[in-house]
């Protein structure tokens, strides 16, 4: 069942006892109210009445002494000739029961005599005695009084009063009634229903937009259209959809590298043994000049040697994610002055100008994994500026920023398309894999260099413009906190 019928047949129900309830106790309500007006019309007339038959018995009759049943029922009789009009009826017993006058004649059987009795009994001295008697549809409400006539007998005297319009008013009231509850309540279905169906309509839309996210569609967003709690669980769904699709897109990216990462490291092996084996097949099956001997094996032993500074760096690279880094207090302006004494020969060689100002500041680092860092982001701009015709020159600043510490690396080389700044620290990954192999390089250097900066807590951010150069910055904590790997 749809929850907006649960809701609808939930508020039919409470309304169905609400209004049943309290329909049927107001009309009982107004109904006891009328039954009181009537008893006490009753009463009244039964009092009336019971005066009456005593000033009629003083007027006709002379002697008291004897109050036999004939001079009562001539008295009755000249009392109703008397009343004609009055529309009342009434009846007279004696003490046992036994009817002594009927105005009105009714069945008089052993069960009509037992309730005659009970309503003797209970009317004495001033009490009056009352019974409700239906029949074929009729009702009457009978009111029984005591009359003493003088010291030797008590007669009783029972008047009838036809309360049926009473009944079938209050009958009328529950038919009616009923019609117009009935009408209420499905009207309020209809209406309660509608207004169920347009309030759970975001909930229907949030469904519709959870369906389509399981089904792959990331990019669909639930419209927020009210400031309430359904508003908020828009809001807070469209949240976990950008985080799930954030997570989504990065195990898409963490896939496609492990991807990448396992096709390039099978070429970089591929590339080389492929050589060797075919060199080393040469020596073994073929007579050979020593000159080509040593041609071969020069270069199995020079690919060999990047074999084995492949394996080096990856090593470097796992051992860098697990093992804790041995940081200290250590002058930016002495770790400057030792990357340029390294470089600077080298450089000058290559015809490499290399400009260093840095402020002196003390910064919380691992020596020894910071100048890697910055030698091979030099050395990178190095490779970068072979072949160009522009001034070659390569910048390293230092400056404090933002909380922490900042180097900047600066070359004029070639650049690196913007496409391509965001994959440039993937292991194995070469902008140009002919020049990187050429010149040595296997795609790792920078993805040393990230875990490095990584582990101490910084970043690792790149300008670059093709054609132009590439400017490199390394932000560090001046209170470096280990980033867990």
């Amino acid at each position: 069942m749809k929850f907006s019928w649960k809701i609808s047949i939930s508020m039919l129900v409470i309304s169905m006892l609400v209004m049943g309830l309290g329909g049927y106790a107001l009309l009982d309500a107004l109904f006891s109210s009328s039954w009181q007006r009537e008893t006490r019309n009753a009463a009244e007339e039964n009092r009336m009445l019971a005066y009456s038959f005593v000033a009629y018995w003083n007027t006709t009759v002379q002697e008291w002494q004897n109050f036999t049943d004939e001079e009562i029922q001539k008295t009755a009789e000249a009392m109703s000739q008397g009343m004609t009009d009055s529309g009342l009826t009434f009846r007279i017993y004696d003490g046992d029961g036994q009817p002594l006058y009927m105005e009105k004649q009714i069945s008089y059987d052993q069960e009509k005599e037992k309730d005659i009795q009970k309503l003797i009994k209970a009317a004495s001295g001033e009490t009056r005695a009352r019974e409700l008697r239906e029949e074929n549809g009729t009702y009457e409400l009978a009111t029984m009084s005591s009359i003493q006539l003088g010291e030797k007998r008590t007669l009783y005297l029972e008047s009838d009063r036809d309360v049926t319009p009473l009944f079938n008013d209050r009958a009328d009231q529950y038919r009616i009634y009923r019609r117009w509850m009935l009408v209420v309540l499905f009207l309020e279905l209809s209406v309660c229903y509608l207004m169920t169906v347009w309030l759970l309509k975001p909930l229907h839309r949030l469904s519709r937009a959870a369906r389509r996210i399981a089904s792959g569609d990331m990019e669909v967003r639930a419209r927020v259209e009210s400031e309430d709690e359904v508003g908020r669980l828009t809001r807070d769904f469209n949240r976990m959809a950008d985080h799930l699709e954030q997570q989504f897109t990065e195990l898409q990216d963490t896939a496609r590298r492990q991807e990448d990462f396992i096709g390039s490291f099978a070429h970089e092996l591929k590339t080389p043994l492929t050589s060797m084996i075919g060199y080393a097949d040469m020596l073994r099956s073929r007579e050979m000049t020593e000159e080509e001997r040593m041609d071969a094996a020069n270069y199995i032993f020079k690919e060999g040697k990047r074999l084995e500074a492949l394996s080096f760096k990856l090593l470097d690279l796992m051992v860098l994610r697990h093992q804790e880094l041995a940081k200290r207090r250590v002058s930016t302006e002495w770790l400057a002055e030792e990357i340029r004494g390294i470089l600077e020969p080298a450089l000058e060689k290559q015809e490499i100008r290399l400009w260093v100002s840095v402020e002196d500041r003390q910064v919380e680092l691992e020596p020894d994994l910071m100048k890697t860092v910055l030698m091979n982001l030099l050395d990178n701009g190095r490779k970068a500026m072979e072949g160009s015709d522009r001034e070659k020159r390569l910048t390293l600043l230092g400056r404090p920023e933002q909380g922490g510490y900042a180097f900047y690396v600066c070359d004029k080389g070639k650049g690196v398309p913007e496409a391509e700044l965001s994959r440039i620290t993937e292991a194995f990954y070469m902008v140009d894999k002919s020049r990187s192999r050429k010149q040595g390089g296997a795609g790792l250097g920078l993805s040393i260099c990230a875990e490095i900066v990584k582990r101490h807590g910084g970043r690792l951010d790149f300008q670059s413009e093709e054609g132009k150069g590439t400017l490199v910055r390394v932000w560090l904590p001046e209170q470096a906190g280990e980033e867990k790997a």
